[in-house]
């Protein structure tokens, strides 16, 4: 896997550290089912990464509402083996998440391909035989991304996709491993898609409520990284070496050091909430225990009078 494809990769993994509102939004575009915005989203197998896409993922699993069973593969390249490869992630999964010794539930799987949509077939599948030559058949989703365009993943909220747009600009720019000179009226054309459909379908998502106001700020960021990546190598490969930034500001958003100290914050005022609550609690108990020793002491003092 090139660099550039290295980068996409992590891409798609951050955007599972999303709301969950985004990505049950995101589930239900890709499965057309319909959980409700409010659902509960927790994952398998993951590991943090930040906005400078340092870490990366390990398979995909998602767990809506503690029972649908979801898994995500991202592909920048046809590959007729990997059905192989998700037949054996689900059934590593299914094992673990087992709810007896006799069943074993595999997730939903998808793999999303952001290369050419025509080499992508609508699914994938293989033959399973088993010892008493019983069979069936283990069959895959394809979700060629670059077959939908942006109306649609607005109109089935998939926001949370709208980076991989960025594809569509580094093959613009770059064709056949080699760098396109661009005119006038194509930097103008380049900078409109990124403005109008880019920019203003993560705008417009917020504004619905579709995403909240993190989401917005991360899918910006990501945006951004992304975009410079491209630029970087289009520059390599003998492209325009003064092409200005086409998203102007996207790097003085609140970045990842900001939202993962508020994290803490809150988690540790949590702490001080809990400790205070405790507190309260000791100083009723001990409130209680004075007035009961204040009545114990008051029936003596009327004793030793009498």
């Amino acid at each position: 896997m090139d660099e550039i494809s290295q980068i996409f990769d992590r891409v798609f993994k951050r955007i599972f550290t999303f709301s969950d509102k985004a990505i049950t939004n995101l589930i239900n575009g890709l499965f057309g089912t319909d959980y409700p915005p409010d659902s509960q989203i927790e994952y398998s197998n993951r590991e943090n990464t930040r906005t400078d896409l340092s870490h990366t993922y390990s398979d995909l699993f998602i767990i809506i509402n503690r029972k649908w069973h979801y898994h995500l593969e991202a592909q920048m390249y046809h590959d007729n083996t990997i059905v192989m490869r998700v037949f054996e992630y689900g059934f590593y999964h299914a094992l673990e998440t087992r709810e007896d010794n006799f069943t074993l539930r595999f997730p939903e799987p998808v793999v999303i391909y952001f290369c050419n949509a025509e080499k992508v077939p609508e699914t994938s599948s293989i033959r399973v035989i088993l010892p008493d030559q019983q069979e069936f058949t283990y069959t895959v989703k394809n979700f060629a991304y670059l077959a939908h365009d942006i109306e649609e993943l607005n109109r089935k909220k998939m926001i949370v996709f709208i980076p991989f747009q960025m594809v569509r600009v580094r093959d613009f720019l770059i064709s056949d491993g080699k760098a396109r000179l661009l005119t006038e009226n194509e930097i103008q054309e380049l900078k409109n898609f990124i403005d109008s459909d880019i920019l203003g379908s993560i705008k417009a998502n917020l504004q619905v409520g579709n995403i909240d106001l993190d989401d917005y700020n991360q899918l910006l960021e990501l945006l951004n990284q992304l975009y410079q990546q491209i630029i970087l190598q289009y520059q390599k490969k003998g492209g325009d070496k003064d092409m200005k930034p086409l998203l102007p500001g996207a790097m003085e958003l609140p970045n990842d050091k900001y939202r993962f100290r508020i994290d803490e914050l809150e988690a540790e005022n949590a702490s001080l909430q809990e400790e205070k609550s405790a507190l309260a609690e000791e100083k009723a108990a001990l409130a209680d225990k004075n007035a009961a020793l204040e009545r114990e002491l008051e029936i003596l003092r009327r004793k030793h009078k009498n």
